[in-house]
Parts: structure tokens; C-alpha cells; sequence
């Protein structure tokens, strides 16, 4: 009997729990294939090299950050598949994303009745965490920097023909919201519109209709309210029919290819972001770190998207939260350790790369506005507007 005790003794002391039982993991929506993956392939580079850069200098409570991820294929009902996963199989603690703003509908419907955090690093339309208890971003409000677009237009564009035009793709979400408030924006700061907005579908192949419209009536400005391949197509057009109009957008195009993508088309394209690769040694860090990174796997980008940035960030707002709530990470304290980090959310003060993040009372973040024009093919600084403050 004594040596049975030994032997069961001897066992028990070799037997240790795996390295990812102790792991604090967070789920990754993300659209790395699909509409979205032109702007959405940088996602899992920026928060790969957030979590290795904070395992590295010892985890969070001593335990290392975990990432489960899950592709939607920029579909929106896969963001609720991907919460669902992440909440019920994967003891996720909290999650970066979903994606867009159609899959941040979906995907922080499910979060709310599974009581998990969700904060998207792109999801950018108005109003999307109103009212809503487990849903966070770190991202801005579309027509807050929309506005702060027109405000520099105004000051500094150098567009003394104060008329515009919009166009989107009417068979995508963000397009067709956007549209549905551009042209009352721009109105409201002074550029008389030369048409209504116009819709066309996404896989449309001849816009010389929809360009025509014009009637002659060269706009100053030419807002499009699209991802940039869509943009591309609508340049190309507009300049065959002989249009010198600006281009302006808001942040669903602020692609650091888009001088790329539109070539000798984009000349002068003036666009929003919230995130400016210069503007300090750290955000210059970042840069590097991601351009190298995204090198190696084989992905050739001009920098970072501000949606890379946020992931980056996003990771690090986690850590802060789960550090300051004590996290264990433990299977049996699930429920009450999301609830802890939710909380912890809310007095979040964190200097990130896209600058300080905080939330307000909605759980939204409040970010800058770096107004971004191409020269010379070149990306080039043309103003900045500061954050609100958080409240």
C-alpha cells in the first residue's frame, strides 16, 4: 500500500497542466479573406506583434495572452458564429473585433446575451455601441471625421469651386450609410451639390452612366463613399470623362495604397485617418515593426492601415484591463472575470499608437484626425485635428 502511494505520488508530481491551460485568451474576428481583406489583412500582423511584444516582457499576472482567430470572410453573419465560438468553446475573455461596422451589428447582438467584450478595430459607422453594455471601439465616428475632413477642405484644400458630388456602392453597408448623410454634411459646410448621391453596384463594370450625370458640371470636390478598389474604378472613369474634381473620403478608404491603388487617378485625393505613421518615435516603432513583419508573411504594404494601428492598441487595452482586474484566466471564474475586464474598460487610460485611448460614456473612443493628401504619389501630412476628451 505505501509503495502504491508512492507510485501514485511519483505520477501526480510529473503530471502538469499544458502551457495554453494557463493562457488568458482573446478571440480575433477578423476579415482576412473577402470584400474586406485588402483593408483587413494588416489585423492579424498588428495584433501578433502586440502579443508577442507583451509575453515577452512577462504576460499579464504572470500568464501569457493567447489568441483564437476566426476569419468571416468579410460576411456578416459569421461575426456572430465567430463570438458564439469564441465565448462558448474557447473561454475567450474578451475579443478583438468583428470587422465592420454590418458584422459589428451582428456580432455585438450575440455579445450582448453571451456577456462578452467586443472592441473592433474598424467598425467605424455612427452610433454602433448606443445603449449597448459589452461593446466597445477603438475606432471614430465616421461623420465626426467626415466633418473634420470638410472643416480642412475649407481652410487649407485649395478647392475654390465649392460644388461636390458623391457616389457609393449601393450594395454595401457602410456605402450606402455613409451616403445617406455625406451630402447633408457637405451642405452644411458650404459645397452646393451638383447631383444627388449615386448608387451603383459593387460589380458594376461600366460607369460611364453614373459619371455622366454630371452633365458637364465638373464638381470641386468628388466624395466617395467606398473601399479603394471601388474608388479606383470611379477615378478612372471620371478622369476619361474629362473631370478634375478632388477626390475626398472618410476613413473607409484611408488606405495607406490608395496612391497606389489610384496611381496618377489619385493625384491630390484628400482623405481621413486616425492614424499617422510620423508623428512620434513610437508610431514610427509600430511602423517599422509592421512593415518588417508583414514582409516576412508575405505581404506588400505601403504601412499601416489606422485599423492596423487600433488592433495593435486594442491588444494592449486588454492587457491593461485584465492586469488591473486580476484576471486568473481560470475556466471556473469565466463569467466573472469578463464582467471584471468590462469594468475595467470603462476607466481605461492607455497611450497608444493612435494615441491616448479612453471611452465615453457609450464606450467609444475618442481619436484624432490626421487629414492626408497624395502628392507626387506620396502620402503627405495636410493637417490634424485633436480629440474630443472622453466623458
Amino acid at each position: 500500500m505505501k509503495m502504491r502511494k508512492l507510485l501514485l505520488a511519483g505520477l501526480a508530481a510529473c503530471i502538469t497542466l499544458p502551457a495554453w491551460a494557463q493562457d488568458l485568451v482573446l478571440g480575433l474576428t477578423h476579415a482576412k479573406t473577402g470584400r474586406y481583406a485588402g483593408v483587413g489583412v494588416g489585423t492579424e500582423i498588428a495584433v501578433d506583434i502586440a502579443v508577442a511584444e507583451i509575453n515577452a516582457a512577462g504576460g499579464v499576472n504572470g500568464r501569457k495572452i493567447r489568441v483564437e482567430k476566426f476569419d468571416t470572410g468579410s460576411e456578416a453573419r459569421n461575426a456572430q458564429v465567430a463570438v458564439q465560438r469564441f465565448a462558448q468553446d474557447a473561454n475567450a475573455l474578451g475579443v478583438i473585433g468583428p470587422f465592420s461596422s454590418q458584422e459589428a451589428q451582428v456580432g455585438f447582438a450575440a455579445g450582448e446575451r453571451l456577456e462578452i467584450v467586443q472592441i473592433p478595430n474598424a467598425a467605424s459607422a455612427p452610433g454602433l455601441t448606443k445603449n449597448l453594455k459589452w461593446a466597445f471601439r477603438v475606432t471614430e465616428d465616421e461623420g465626426k471625421q467626415f466633418a473634420r475632413l470638410l472643416k480642412t477642405m475649407g481652410e487649407k484644400g485649395g478647392v475654390s469651386n465649392r460644388t461636390a458630388a458623391v457616389m457609393f456602392p449601393s450594395d454595401e453597408f457602410v456605402g450606402k450609410s455613409l451616403a445617406g448623410w455625406m451630402p447633408n454634411l457637405l451642405e452644411s459646410n458650404g459645397w452646393k451639390m451638383v447631383i444627388p448621391a449615386e448608387g451603383f453596384p459593387t460589380n458594376a463594370t461600366d460607369l460611364s452612366p453614373h459619371i455622366t450625370k454630371l452633365q458637364g458640371k465638373t464638381p470641386g470636390v468628388f466624395a466617395f463613399a467606398g473601399l479603394p478598389e471601388g474608388t479606383a474604378k470611379v477615378m478612372k472613369e471620371l478622369r476619361r470623362q474629362g473631370h478634375n474634381s478632388v477626390l475626398i473620403g472618410g476613413q473607409i478608404f484611408a488606405d495607406p495604397d490608395i496612391a497606389k491603388i489610384l496611381g496618377p487617378d489619385g493625384e491630390g485625393a484628400t482623405y481621413v485617418a486616425w492614424y499617422w505613421w510620423d508623428t512620434n518615435e513610437r508610431t514610427r516603432s509600430f511602423e517599422r515593426k509592421f512593415l518588417d513583419e508583414a514582409k516576412k508573411r508575405g505581404v506588400n504594404k505601403t504601412g499601416a492601415h489606422h485599423v492596423d494601428a487600433s488592433a495593435y492598441d486594442i491588444v494592449y487595452v486588454y492587457a491593461d484591463a485584465m492586469k488591473r482586474a486580476n484576471v486568473t484566466g481560470e475556466a471556473a471564474k469565466i463569467k466573472a472575470e469578463r464582467l471584471a475586464i468590462r469594468e475595467s474598460l470603462r476607466t481605461t487610460d492607455v497611450n497608444g499608437v493612435v494615441g491616448k485611448i479612453c471611452f465615453t460614456k457609450e464606450n467609444d473612443s475618442e481619436l484624432p484626425a490626421y487629414i492626408i493628401r497624395i502628392r507626387n504619389g506620396q502620402r503627405t501630412l495636410l493637417d490634424t485635428h485633436a480629440p474630443q476628451k472622453c466623458s
